[in-house]
């Protein structure tokens, strides 16, 4: 971008500290952060003389995220933080770009306290004090991320260093401390500061004790620094960085928010401008982009679930037969019916709510107990707990409820290979989580009342019930459908008329022989206890539950699937708002998954229409490998993997062989996993891919001897074959005729194909990409700017792009245009940091109505590529031949703009 003098912030980019903020304050723009930095300044000044800023209140169980608090905050603060750094208010200012959730280092602002207070364990504890996972809904946590721990951490990095040893070589230590100390030197922090920490010091010449109190000398002299100028400091140079992002962007002039805010800078815009792209814009004294929206607030979600039940108002008020109303829904649902697919497995959860509250309401002294009824446990292979039946479904469900689940639940979507809908080998787990928190209580209870009645031992009690389903019952309070408070009262009442405690023994005789004749032994082994009355408790509960049904049943299951079906679309609209497009369907999968998998099946494409958002892209449905119970086909494999259940005794006697069996039934069951990634993928998962590292083989050569060994199991047991290096190398297979018509390309390889609609889908791992095509003329350059095909200008000249994939009818490309490339690229703005390499990679299969299916995959680029050309096609004779080409730009889409002659900017 040209110099521009009305501009005070350009000659800041290259200028010291003290100069940039003498420049701000001439143009008058310094008064705007004097609460931040007086704020930012007293937390610093609390936390360098020993008293904690934040603590993390843990979440109850892994799916309940940690909260971070601010703490040393007066009631005023609060007040004030609240209005700049609050979720709702930063997102009315247009900062759609914050995270839904993240991990938040609290540790990073209490560390001063702790080396004043517990410095010989100061640093383990400040490690423990990171929150998980928190979800983004307070302005604590904004503060935090925002503000507090960039500040922190840039102040302490030194303490942090040393604490990590010496695990970089030398010349690595050398050049971070070079850049610490440049840090400080920017922040006007004494030159002494860093004496005893930096490299060459000293510093492993002292003792613990010494080690202990150069970090308080560390704090103190911190302390001693002008604080309120020390975070000024911090501040310029932050936004600096701000400045030169905006800088590199703005070469028309001004720039789009989101072109310019970076997953490094959306934090900046947050803890000093609150959220407000229009007030960086103000500070920086440039005017909005001619493209910029600013939005506000999101559109309120709009769900086309339930219009089966209007096609006769529809039909009447259209004047056309009920039946052709019906067919032009069926047709907008994608399928055969007008019954949408939510309303389909709804239908289903309340047709299954009949067997299971029969199965409960039967129940009786001497047959076995419920557990197992609800598929919501742990799959074990190589040992059953006393008192569960897996699949016990099977055997007290109706045979209609059983094909119901089996056939609405027997697909989902995996979120790391969203292209595809894959076989789901535990449908009725997937059909319990959509019921949600009612089956977990329901269910928890009976099964209570059973082991506290017929034993032999229960978790809790029949007085704490309400505390032990405490997660659930209140899931159903927040969902409007309240379980009676009566029922804990009754039950707390009929536990004291239960009968007493029978003990529950097994005995067994044996005789041996002695000098005095024959001597019986009988030994008992003790297995829990029993109380008479479960008929009475079993009532009780079936009369509360049947009450709570037929008042919340039909209410609650609505509340199911619309609450997440409006998540959906709340993501979909959050996402539109932070990215200024549409998401692909890898990116629509982070958060639409596990509501596909609940209500549609697994097919985005279905839950995309129950939004009323069109789908960028169709999801595969490759043929089904597990054709059978995810249960059978993993005890299967357990078996020809040399699993045997183990017994009592050797459970009790047999550590070793114990834990063999257990690893054995891990495997096991993780060969559903790998059948899921193979339909995915279309071919056997590579090592990496399946995460073999995650898990432990059981055999000598561990992983090494034991991947081939589970790989031929499982192709014997699918009649599939192996690819040639699946039985000896951990590498990725190739594609041959065991696979189908497909013909593999080498890199620079050429191929004539058909003049006919050929179709470029590329798949890619480790980064989520934007896939585009660019039609050429004879001198390698596009005609005009319209040549650029991709998601914002999906359709041209006889080519068109949908998500991941390019068609180009080749009979309708203009004589004028002699190539089509195909173009990767990494979506900087989901994950700015990534390149393609090793971990990165795609791959493009070319197809076409008639001849063989081609498949290109790339070596892995090595030089922090961005944007790669995967496939050309080009003119050759009379017809077209395809190019597999795989070269790769590290200077961005700008750099093949230029090549192409593609006007950036426009």
């Amino acid at each position: 971008m040209a110099s521009n003098p009305s501009r005070w912030w350009q000659p800041a980019l290259e200028s010291s500290p003290e100069t940039a903020l003498a420049l701000e304050r001439a143009a008058g723009q310094k008064q705007r952060f004097a609460d931040i930095d007086a704020l930012a300044a007293r937390l610093l000044a609390t936390g360098l003389t020993g008293r904690p800023i934040a603590t993390i209140v843990p979440g109850r169980g892994r799916h309940t995220p940690d909260t971070g608090k601010v703490t040393a905050l007066t009631r005023e603060e609060k007040i004030f933080c609240a209005s700049v750094f609050g979720v709702q208010e930063q997102q009315r200012r247009g900062a759609w770009y914050l995270p839904e959730k993240l991990s938040v280092k609290a540790g990073a602002v209490n560390l001063p306290y702790l080396l004043r207070e517990r410095p010989a364990h100061a640093l383990t504890l400040a490690a423990d004090d990171t929150a998980r996972l928190t979800a983004v809904e307070g302005w604590d946590t904004v503060l935090l991320w925002a503000l507090l721990v960039p500040l922190f951490e840039t102040l302490l990095q030194p303490v942090r260093l040393r604490a990590a040893g010496e695990i970089f070589p030398r010349t690595e230590q050398q050049r971070f401390w070079t850049a610490i100390e440049e840090r400080y030197r920017l922040l006007g922090i004494d030159d002494g500061a860093l004496e005893a920490f930096c490299f060459g010091g000293g510093w492993h010449q002292l003792d613990r004790t010494g080690q202990q109190q150069a970090r308080q000398d560390l704090l103190d002299t911190l302390a001693a620094t002008d604080l309120t100028q020390l975070v000024a400091r911090h501040r310029i140079q932050r936004l600096r960085g701000l400045m030169a992002g905006f800088a590199k962007k703005a070469r028309a002039g001004t720039a789009l928010a989101r072109r310019v805010l970076t997953k490094e800078l959306q934090p900046v815009v947050s803890a000093y401008f609150g959220g407000d792209w229009l007030a960086v814009l103000d500070y920086l004294q440039t005017s909005p982009h001619p493209d910029e929206e600013i939005i506000t607030a999101l559109p309120e979600p709009r769900l086309y679930v339930g219009m089966a039940a209007q096609t006769a108002g529809m039909a009447a008020e259209a004047g056309v037969a009920e039946d052709e109303v019906q067919a032009m829904l069926a047709a907008f649902l994608g399928g055969g019916s007008s019954i949408s697919p939510v309303q389909e497995r709804a239908a289903a959860l309340r047709d299954w709510w009949a067997g299971f509250d029969h199965a409960h309401a039967v129940q009786s002294q001497g047959m076995p107990s419920l557990w197992g009824l609800v598929d919501q446990d742990l799959m074990s292979l190589s040992r059953t707990e006393q008192g569960y039946t897996p699949q016990l479904y099977r055997q007290r469900l109706p045979c209609d409820a059983l094909e119901l689940v089996g056939r609405l639940w027997e697909t989902v979507t995996l979120q790391q290979h969203s292209g595809s809908i894959v076989s789901n080998p535990r449908p009725h787990q997937t059909m319990a989580e959509a019921f949600g928190p009612a089956a977990e209580f329901w269910h928890g209870v009976g099964l209570t009342a059973w082991f506290v009645c017929e034993g032999p031992y229960s978790r809790t009690t029949l007085a704490r019930v309400d505390r032990y389903y405490s997660k659930p019952l209140a899931a159903l309070r927040a969902a409007g459908c309240p379980v009676d408070a009566a029922l804990f009262r009754e039950l707390r009442a009929a536990e004291q008329l239960l009968g007493p405690e029978e003990e529950i023994t097994d005995s067994q005789d044996s005789t041996v022989q002695t000098t005095y004749g024959q001597v019986t032994i009988t030994s008992s082994v003790n297995r829990g206890s029993r109380r008479e009355g479960f008929e009475r408790v079993r009532d009780l509960i079936t009369q509360h539950r049947r009450a709570w049904a037929e008042q919340h049943l039909s209410t609650y299951v609505k509340h199911r699937w619309r609450s997440e079906l409006e998540d959906v679309a709340r993501g979909h609209h959050r996402f539109v708002a932070a990215k200024g497009r549409p998401p692909m369907l890898p990116q629509f999968a982070r958060f639409a998954t596990a509501a596909a998998n609940h209500w549609t099946g697994g097919d985005l494409e279905a839950l995309y229409t129950a939004i009323g958002e069109p789908a960028p892209s169709q999801q595969q449905r490759p043929a089904r490998l597990l054709t059978e119970d995810g249960y059978d086909f993993a005890g299967r494999v357990y078996q020809e993997l040399g699993g045997k259940p183990i017994d009592h005794d050797t459970w009790m006697n047999g550590p070793e062989e114990t834990k063999r069996q257990w690893q054995l039934g891990r495997l096991a069951i993780e060969s559903l996993r790998y059948l899921q990634l193979q339909e995915a993928l279309g071919q056997p998962p590579t090592v990496k891919q399946f995460g073999a590292q995650r898990l432990a083989w059981p055999w000598p050569g561990e992983e090494t001897e034991g991947w081939p060994i589970l790989q031929h199991v499982i192709a014997t047991l699918t009649s599939t074959r192996l690819p040639p290096t699946g039985r000896h190398s951990p590498t990725a297979p190739t594609h041959n005729e065991e696979y189908g018509a497909r013909q593999t390309l080498a890199k620079g390889a050429n191929t004539a194909v058909a003049t006919e609609p050929t179709t470029v889908r590329i798949t890619c791992t480790g980064a989520p990409v934007d896939v585009s095509a660019v039609l050429l003329a004879s001198n390698g350059k596009v005609r005009n700017d319209h040549d650029l095909v991709f998601y914002n200008h999906p359709r041209h000249d006889g080519v068109r792009v949908a998500g991941d994939t390019v068609t180009a009818d080749l009979s309708l490309i203009p004589d004028d245009i002699t190539s089509i490339t195909v173009i990767v690229s990494i979506d900087l703005e989901a994950q700015p940091t990534a390149v393609f390499d090793q971990h990165t990679q795609w791959q493009a299969d070319i197809t076409q109505p008639s001849g063989p299916q081609l498949m290109f995959t790339p070596v892995p680029f090595s030089s922090g590529e961005t944007v790669t050309i995967a496939v050309e096609f080009y003119r050759y004779a009379n017809g077209w031949k395809a190019r597999a080409v795989g070269q790769g730009y590290d200077t961005g889409l700008a750099g093949l703009a230029t090549d192409y002659g593609i006007n950036v900017e426009a």
